[in-house]
């Protein structure tokens, strides 16, 4: 089972649409997928046509068994939901030892494929968890200043995860909101690219059928045309992920 968080310590960046994006093309393929709603305002579960719920809390406070709180959402893919209660798990596990495994143990129960982490806008104890769980990182970036170093900041995050011992790598930056007719989107999409080299996957077009789409509670893949710019842009990242795992 390979888990990979969708982070960037930014927010507003298409956080949950990768992550929405990328466990259902995964699911498509007929991998086995579970998606994990991390963010207290429960918009992975809006984006799939459900309404938010307090899975994540209930699963990590040990009231409900995981097998009871799983939501199937499309053929092969289930989703973990979240809701505002999930801001609660701050202090509720602040005090409990380990904390930064607790998902990580949580996850480990399951007989899934792909895990995929849908986390919140800033670092804090559920961004700390799961790094923790996760094997890899796709880095959604926004072509703006402020989201370029949320990417850095990101990856230094991670390095310090890995220097105390949990091998954590980036395995995509994936840059989104790009408008080909402004200077600033092409400057930072340089900027990302002569930064971090190959990990910087084709840009995802800013286009107001991305919003669209989650009113509708369908994922890209059933909203758009398969032709659509958004949605080459995003098979990069399936291909860069799949590609991965026949590697492995």
């Amino acid at each position: 089972m390979r888990t990979i968080a969708i982070a960037n310590q930014k927010g507003g960046v298409g956080k949950t649409t990768t992550a929405v994006t990328l466990a259902h093309a995964l699911a498509i393929n007929g991998y086995q997928v579970v998606l994990v709603d991390l963010d207290a305002q429960g918009n992975a579960s809006a984006s799939l046509g459900r309404e938010p719920s307090p899975g994540l809390f209930e699963l990590l406070t040990n009231t409900r068994p995981i097998a009871d709180i799983l939501v199937n959402v499309r053929e092969n893919l289930w989703l973990l939901p979240g809701d505002t209660n999930t801001a609660k798990l701050k202090l509720t596990l602040a005090g409990e030892s380990y904390r930064e495994k607790i998902l990580a143990n949580a996850l480990a129960q399951l007989d899934a494929d792909f895990v995929v982490l849908d986390t919140g806008p800033s670092r804090d104890l559920l961004h700390d968890m799961a790094h923790h769980a996760a094997s890899q990182v796709v880095i959604p970036a926004s072509v703006e200043y402020l989201s370029l170093v949320g990417v850095a900041q990101e990856v230094d995050t991670l390095k310090s995860v890995r220097d105390h011992g949990h091998p954590v790598e980036v395995i995509a930056i994936q840059p989104t909101f790009f408008d080909s007719i402004t200077i600033e989107s092409t400057t930072n999409l340089q900027h990302l690219v002569d930064s971090f080299g190959d990990l910087v996957l084709p840009a995802v077009p800013r286009t107001t059928k991305l919003r669209e789409a989650p009113a509708y509670g369908k994922t890209l893949w059933e909203y758009l045309p398969a032709g659509h710019t958004a949605c080459v842009a995003y098979g990069h990242l399936v291909r860069r992920i799949v590609d991965a795992e026949t590697t492995d």
